[in-house]
């Protein structure tokens, strides 16, 4: 049995783009990897759960078409389809997981996590973030081995989270024209405030609007910075790592 951890991924700022290949696809953006990473058990055999529930994922699907068949289960704090990067995470996972039991090479089933990503549509940036973790900035596109990118590591900082509704993915895939340069200045930057106030104004920008002050909404999901506000929240931190084979 092999155990591997990833962390999670929400996106603050994304650019999607569609190149000739998948590994020349992925997004322009901004991404916080965060804790409580997702744990996945993989063994010979085949299927996978969440959380005890046996889940049918198309990137999954894509995987096992592409890398063979592993038991997978995997454990998380948070859901599926909201906005965590959790389909990337458990494409990640199988990735680490399989080339551990089959003798793989990391890297090639790392770039297959990617394209399933990519072909099947559920991200476009999720397994380079959560391969690297910190708050990574990708100021171009493409797979794991091809795209530009550096990631930083914020001082300490508590980051919450809050499920709103569950979208899928391919309905948040539009472009702003501005992002692009205003990633590129981020990115100079390191800044972490600037990041969640860019990230409030574009994502206002595709019509998803958080009422709470030092937050912005990603897809099905409020991520705020700061004091705790009322109701049911998730207690983040910041990666400081990326995903792992324990």
């Amino acid at each position: 049995m092999v155990l591997v951890r990833v962390p999670l991924s929400v996106s603050a700022l994304w650019y999607p783009v569609i190149g000739n290949t998948t590994s020349e696809s992925g997004s322009i953006g901004i991404s916080i990897t965060l804790e409580p990473a997702l744990i996945a058990e993989v063994r010979k055999g085949e299927g996978v759960k969440l959380n005890g529930n046996e889940v049918h994922v198309p990137n999954l699907n894509f995987l096992e078409r592409k890398l063979g068949k592993v038991r997978m289960e995997v454990f998380s704090r948070v859901p599926l389809g909201y906005g965590y990067g959790m389909s990337g995470a458990m494409s990640l996972a199988y990735a680490l997981g399989i080339s551990e039991i089959s003798g793989i090479k990391t890297e090639n089933a790392v770039e297959v996590a990617h394209e399933s990503e990519v072909i099947t549509g559920n991200g476009l940036g999720d397994v380079l973030s959560e391969l690297h973790g910190g708050v990574v900035c990708r100021e171009n596109a493409g797979s794991p081995s091809k795209a530009t990118f550096h990631n930083f590591y914020p001082e300490d900082r508590i980051i919450l989270t809050k499920t709103v509704e569950k979208l899928p993915t391919k309905s948040i895939l539009s472009r702003v024209e501005w992002v692009p340069s205003s990633v590129k200045n981020l990115c100079n930057s390191l800044n972490i405030e600037r990041i969640f106030n860019e990230a409030r104004r574009f994502t206002e920008a595709l019509g998803f609007v958080s009422p709470y002050a030092d937050s912005y909404r990603k897809k099905g999901i409020i991520v705020k910075m700061g004091n705790f506000e009322s109701g049911v929240w998730t207690v983040h931190t910041i990666a400081r790592k990326g995903a792992s084979v324990v």
